[in-house]
């Protein structure tokens, strides 16, 4: 495809989920620059509601505290219409969050190996919370962890190296509009 803007039509939120670093927040954003959709970030609603960073709340209340914050955004973004939603990587931990967001959208996981989470993890030790205790071998372990919850989605989209978000988003898009075609 070489669309300039996206002319299909899909009538739910497109929900981003995916490992920290996975490119949620960029594909998030190149989804919304070629379609109709605005862009919500879970994330961005916690910091604008608590007038903190994510690194200060979770310094203040830990990570149980921050995912009770977390949910409340999530049903605050599951509200929305027309909107891509980038969440955070934890969104899917709590399998009420999913329901919810599910009910207006199509999860969507961003899948790369941890290869590739890894390397891009590298630079951002300093600037991510659950990087700071154990190491990539703690983020491993969360990593593998995880990797049911993730599969718990609607569409799975492999992520590697070489390709820009623009060209997740227009994958994205065609998925989410085949999908919504066929329900």
């Amino acid at each position: 495809m070489t669309y300039s803007v996206w002319k299909g039509k899909i009538k739910m939120n497109i929900v981003l989920t995916g490992f920290m670093a996975s490119g949620k927040t960029e594909i998030s954003k190149a989804i919304a620059a070629l379609s109709k959709y605005k862009l919500a970030d879970t994330d961005d609603m916690i910091v604008q509601r608590e007038g903190k960073t994510i690194n200060e709340i979770f310094a203040e209340v830990g990570e149980e505290g921050f995912r009770k914050i977390e949910h409340e955004a999530v049903l605050e973004a599951a509200r929305l219409d027309d909107h891509v939603i980038a969440t955070g990587g934890g969104v899917v931990l709590n399998r009420e969050n999913i329901s919810a967001l599910r009910e207006n959208g199509i999860i969507v996981n961003l899948a790369p190996d941890f290869e590739l989470i890894k390397s891009r993890l590298q630079d951002a030790m300093s600037t991510r919370p659950l990087l700071r205790d154990g190491g990539i071998d703690s983020i491993h372990k969360r990593f593998c962890d995880r990797l049911p919850f993730y599969a718990d989605c609607d569409i799975s989209v492999r992520i590697i190296n070489g390709r820009t978000p623009r060209s997740y988003a227009l994958e994205i898009l065609d998925l989410c509009e085949r999908r919504t075609a066929s329900v």
